[in-house]
């Protein structure tokens, strides 16, 4: 799942995958990565989800986003 996200007149597109067992997202802006990869392994995943009925990825964009908006992203 890929997610696009305007902030400060700028869009910037969070992009999730699983990478050797982790669940990864990553930040772009006009293609070129601005952020570190927020990351889980699948065990914390599933364990995420069977206590707070939520998965992981959703609770590693907000990280993403809310960086972003607080201007902790490496800039173009």
């Amino acid at each position: 799942m890929n997610q696009n996200f305007e902030y400060e007149g700028q869009t910037f597109e969070i992009k999730e995958a699983i990478f050797n067992e982790r669940y990864t997202v990553k930040v772009f802006l006009n293609g070129e990565q601005v952020s570190p990869e927020y990351s889980a392994t699948l065990e914390v995943g599933h364990d995420y989800f069977s206590q707070y009925q939520k998965h992981i990825v959703d609770a590693l964009f907000k990280i993403a986003k809310d960086d972003i908006r607080n201007g902790i992203y490496f800039k173009n």
